[in-house]
């Protein structure tokens, strides 16, 4: 098959997105709201969000669940309309970019499995996507047992990984198998980089890299702080090496015992000051590392174009769930701004 990707298409295509999605201004706008319903109703004059949140949205307001439904919705709706342009390796690898939701509802299958809590009504938490699943949800939601879930999962991404998981491990905690399941997710996404023309691989793999390290040093760090684990599993439950982190610096991190020295390592790694006295709102800090990663210059060209967008946008769905739930919590603007991602001066 020819491989490509129109980056002139996938580029106006991108522009011709702005009047549908939400702007910087629109969110220094939104923070000056005094309620949720005000921002559901500022959000909803979008076409692409109001398509989503009217599913959800009642006269009382939205509830958290169904808002990050709505949010994750529009990311996938965004994605779909990209893969027009795309043919091969490259439709390929934007097609697994995808399936990062279709994971996110593997796993809210199996945490209600083992809680013996799975039924039909959980489809309305789906956010994959319809057009490109690769497993098939009804079945998914009919089996009884995780032996059963596992043998509808053959043939997929996640069956190699879930099928060596053992039932009584998982009885204790289910995060065991979310952590291998994304582990390999990623593993397979960076295999499916090294397939793209040689500049995309490069932006592509730096990209994910850093991705991966942003996942990898936030995962350590709690997993020191709040999991009773030894070294060796919080290797083994890691991503593997990123772009900044190496894996030896990964070892570096998971195996230095005292947490003052990993704060110190990973602020060298990540050439920026994410740990300070107080280590509050971590998530915060990290993604906004990783966001001013991805509007470097040497991303914002070919590929990392498309996936810039991505990943921005889901940063910008976090910053929405922010506002609403500040407001929900009754935060005034200036509380609100420290859990956003992008600081917005207003």
């Amino acid at each position: 098959m020819n491989e490509f990707v129109s980056y002139y298409a996938v580029d106006a295509k991108l522009k011709s997105r702005k009047p549908f999605l939400l702007t910087r201004e629109d969110f220094s706008r939104m923070i000056e709201l005094k309620d949720i319903k005000q921002v559901i109703t500022y959000i909803s004059k979008k076409d692409t969000y109001r398509m989503f949140l009217e599913e959800h949205a009642t006269e009382d307001g939205i509830h958290r669940n169904d808002l990050e439904v709505a949010l994750w919705c529009v990311n996938v709706y965004e994605i779909e309309k990209m893969l027009h342009f795309m043919s091969g390796a490259y439709k390929e690898f934007f097609k697994l970019m995808l399936q990062l939701y279709e994971l996110r509802d593997i796993e809210l299958l199996i945490r209600a499995l083992m809680r013996d809590e799975l039924h039909n009504g959980l489809s309305k938490y789906f956010i994959h996507s319809k057009k490109y699943a690769t497993v098939d949800f009804n079945r998914l939601l009919e089996a009884r047992d995780i032996v059963e879930f596992t043998k509808i999962l053959n043939g997929s991404i996640y069956y190699s990984t879930v099928r060596t998981i053992d039932k009584n491990e998982l009885a204790v905690s289910e995060w065991h198998l979310e952590m291998k399941i994304n582990a390999a997710y990623y593993k397979l996404l960076k295999e499916k980089a090294k397939s793209l023309h040689e500049k995309d691989r490069v932006i592509a793999t730096r990209i994910l890299g850093e991705r991966i390290d942003r996942l990898n040093v936030e995962w350590i760090y709690r997993a020191k702080r709040f999991y009773e684990l030894n070294n060796e599993e919080i290797l083994l439950y890691s991503l593997g090496k990123g772009y900044k982190i190496s894996y030896n610096r990964l070892k570096n991190l998971c195996y230095v015992e005292d947490i003052a020295k990993f704060r110190v390592l990973a602020n060298k790694y990540l050439g920026a000051e994410i740990f300070f006295e107080s280590n509050d709102l971590l998530s915060k800090k990290v993604d906004n590392w990783l966001y001013s990663k991805l509007l470097e210059k040497e991303n914002i060209s070919g590929i990392g174009k498309l996936m810039v967008y991505i990943y921005t946008l889901e940063m910008d769905q976090k910053d929405i769930i922010a506002i609403i739930e500040g407001l929900r919590y009754q935060l005034n603007k200036d509380e609100i701004k420290e859990y956003l991602i992008n600081n917005i001066r207003t």
